[in-house]
C-alpha cells in the first residue's frame, strides 16, 4: 500500500480535532449517499451499487461484481436471481469463459440505476454547495490524490467507483492510476 508516512500526516491535520471533523464529514456524506440510493434501488443493501457497478461495467461476471459491491459469492448469485427476477438485470453467456455468465442491465435495469445515479449525485452537490467554485476545485484536487494514493488493487478500484456514473467520470483518477501501475481495467475481460 502507497500511504503517506504517519509523520506526514501528523503535520498535514493539526490533531484529532481535524481528524474527527474530517471523518464527520466524509461519514455524513456517506450516509446520505447510502440513503438517497437505497430509498430508489428495488431493496435494501447493496442492489444500489450493483446497478450502478453495471451501468458503468456492462458484463461483468458474479465473481467480479461479488466484489464490487462485497458480498460473498453466494451472497451475489442470491441477489442477482433477485435482481433478475424483477427484470433489472439479465444473464448472458460470457464472451471467453464458457462457465461463466455475464450480467447486464435490462431497459428496466438502466432507469433504476439512472434512478440510484442521479440520487447520488443530487446528495454530492447539496453536500458541497457551500463551497465556492475555487474551493471545490482544490477539495476534488485533494480527492483525486488522496484516492490514486490509498488505491491497492483492481479490486479496490471496482469497490471505490461502485456508485460513479460512468458518463460523469472522464479523465478518472481510479483509472489513470490502475493504468500507470499496468493493471488495465479495459483488461479485464470482466471476469
Amino acid at each position: 500500500m502507497l500511504c503517506m508516512p504517519r509523520a506526514h500526516i501528523d503535520v498535514a491535520m493539526d490533531g484529532p480535532r481535524d481528524r474527527n471533523i474530517f471523518g464527520a464529514f466524509a461519514l455524513m456524506i456517506s450516509d446520505d449517499i447510502v440513503r438517497a440510493t437505497s430509498s430508489r434501488a428495488p431493496e435494501a443493501g447493496p442492489a444500489a451499487s450493483a446497478l450502478a457497478l453495471l451501468a458503468h461495467e456492462p458484463g461483468l461476471s458474479i465473481r467480479v461484481l461479488a466484489v464490487g459491491v462485497g458480498l460473498s459469492h453466494a451472497g451475489t448469485v442470491r441477489l442477482v436471481d433477485r435482481l433478475a427476477a424483477e427484470g433489472l438485470i439479465e444473464r448472458r453467456d460470457h464472451s471467453t469463459d464458457g462457465r461463466a455468465r455475464s450480467l447486464y442491465l435490462t431497459p428496466k435495469g438502466k432507469v433504476a440505476s439512472d434512478q440510484i445515479l442521479a440520487s447520488r449525485d443530487k446528495v454530492i452537490a447539496e453536500g458541497l454547495s457551500v463551497l465556492d467554485p475555487d474551493e471545490l476545485k482544490v477539495l476534488c484536487r485533494i480527492a483525486e490524490r488522496v484516492l490514486r494514493n490509498r488505491l491497492e488493487s483492481l479490486e479496490q478500484a471496482y469497490r471505490i467507483c461502485r456508485l460513479c456514473c460512468y458518463e460523469g467520470c472522464t479523465n478518472c483518477p481510479i483509472d489513470a492510476e490502475l493504468l500507470e501501475r499496468g493493471l488495465d481495467p479495459e483488461a479485464n475481460d470482466n471476469a
